[in-house]
């Protein structure tokens, strides 16, 4: 069963551990054009939004940071451990973020690196459609509008 809890502040290491093992090739060179470091970037995720624990069966499978935008949730980041993906885990965070934000918000809204290939085509199996592109990081925006809501 996959569940979602907020991080302890002992978990936060785990996740900007995480982070660093899955994203580093792209994320390195994000944060060198934003002039920004690790260590702005724990501070970040400490201070804005939340970070939830994704367990799966009790075993800690990864992380998702979340912010809600107004009417737009916007996912930070979601990481898995290589060993918890391919099992459908992502998609039922992605259905969890969006029960649990029902009412409240009109999208759920993402950045996610060009090379990001798996995580691309799970976001689109989910309903998520490319809206901009920023090519000088190499990111693609994605939204996906949330039942019975109109155009963004």
């Amino acid at each position: 069963m996959v569940t979602l809890e907020p991080a302890t502040e002992d978990e936060y290491e785990g996740f900007l551990e995480l982070t660093r093992q899955e994203t580093a090739a792209y994320l390195e060179a994000t944060m060198r054009l934003m002039k920004a470091t690790w260590e702005e970037y724990g501070r970040w995720f400490r201070t804005v939004g939340q970070v939830f624990t994704i367990r799966d069966g009790g075993d800690v499978a990864g992380f998702c940071w979340i912010e809600e935008r107004g009417r737009v949730l916007h996912l930070h980041g979601l990481v898995l451990g290589k060993e918890h993906r391919g099992r459908g885990i992502g998609g039922r965070v992605l259905e969890m973020l969006e029960a649990r934000s029902a009412g409240r918000v009109d999208a759920i809204e993402l950045g996610v690196h060009v090379s990001n290939k798996d995580a691309i085509r799970l976001y689109e199996r989910t309903g998520f459609r490319t809206v901009k592109t920023l090519d000088d990081l190499g990111f693609l925006i994605m939204q996906k509008r949330m039942a019975g809501r109109g155009n963004l």
